[in-house]
């Protein structure tokens, strides 16, 4: 379990009114730092220069998927050991278990509550190894 509070989230996703709900929802109800990118590859960029605890992956998005932003961040040194959280739809269990099997940290279906959304963050952020 870490030992410091999950502060900043980090969310790569294309559609505006999910980003919306997260960003109220994480920075209102859950009092974290927000950053929202609406592009995969900028993602990365972001990555590196806000220094997230977390950062959650819609599975489907336009020019990169999220499990190939994923597999892209494994490759790059500076945020391979960010914990990753897939929110998603449409993923069947199988995908889904070969991220986590490939380091992923879990997942999160859509739709989600927007109130839970916080609690399910922290509790996925305490299961992870110190």
């Amino acid at each position: 379990m870490p030992t410091r509070p999950l502060e900043k989230v980090l969310y790569v996703e294309d559609d505006e009114d999910i980003q919306r709900i997260v960003r109220m929802s994480l920075e209102r109800v859950g009092k974290m730092s927000v950053e929202i990118v609406s592009n995969s590859s900028q993602a990365i960029d972001r990555m590196k220069a806000f220094k997230p605890d977390l950062v959650m992956l819609d599975w489907m998005m336009p020019e990169m998927d999220g499990p190939t932003l994923f597999r892209a961040m494994q490759q790059d040194p500076e945020v391979a050991s960010l914990p990753v959280i897939f929110i998603t739809a449409k993923a069947s269990p199988r995908e889904l278990e070969e991220l986590v099997r490939l380091g992923a940290k879990g997942t999160i279906s859509k739709p989600f509550s927007p109130k839970d959304l916080p609690d399910q963050l922290r509790g996925l952020w305490h299961a992870l190894p110190d």
